[in-house]
């Protein structure tokens, strides 16, 4: 995701600095294994299956763990231990991805800026799941709060930006695009 700093933040870190310079803010979300993934995991005997990945928050990072949440013993960087800007673990909400990594992007957009926020990932890793919610359009529209997705939050905030200028005429251009099997 890119992100246009923001230094009247009150999240600002060292990181922060360089996403100022650069513009660009890489952040993951960790989903929590579905059904299936946690049957293959406890049905086959192999220890390749029994590593999950794990968040490291404090560190921004993620890293290859066995499912107790061990390290692994032949740790790697760049093959089985990763850092970012930001890192959301499996429990983190939507809300929270959305205030610490496009709530910036939003407002830069809001004072003329040009933003984008992009969501990359293998099928079914939670992609459309942060970008629209959970349900149809409708409902995440209707109660964004509880079931919008990024979209939805970024809409709101763009257009009550827009309703307390008064002394300003808004153009806004959206352009969403998906793309499947590349």
């Amino acid at each position: 995701m890119s992100v246009p700093n923001d230094p009247t933040s009150s999240t600002s870190t060292a990181n922060d600095a360089s996403v100022a310079e650069e513009g660009i803010m890489v952040a993951i979300r960790m989903r929590p294994l579905n059904s299936r993934e946690s049957n293959t995991n406890n049905n086959e005997g192999s220890s390749k299956s029994n590593r999950v990945w794990r968040t490291l928050t404090k560190y921004n990072s993620i890293t290859q763990c066995t499912s107790e949440g061990k390290p692994l013993p032949e740790r790697i960087n760049n093959r089985n231990f990763f850092t970012y800007d930001r890192t959301f673990g499996e429990s983190s909400t939507t809300r929270q991805v959305y205030d610490d990594v496009a709530k910036g992007i939003v407002r830069s957009v809001s004072n003329g800026l040009n933003g984008t926020i992009f969501a990359y990932g293998q099928t079914s890793s939670g992609k459309t799941y942060t970008m629209q919610g959970s349900g149809s359009i409708e409902d995440g529209s209707a109660n964004y709060l509880n079931n919008g997705g990024i979209v939805h939050m970024a809409a709101s905030d763009i257009f009550s930006h827009i309703e307390k200028e008064t002394e300003r005429v808004f153009l806004v251009r959206v352009s969403f695009i998906e793309i499947y099997n590349e």
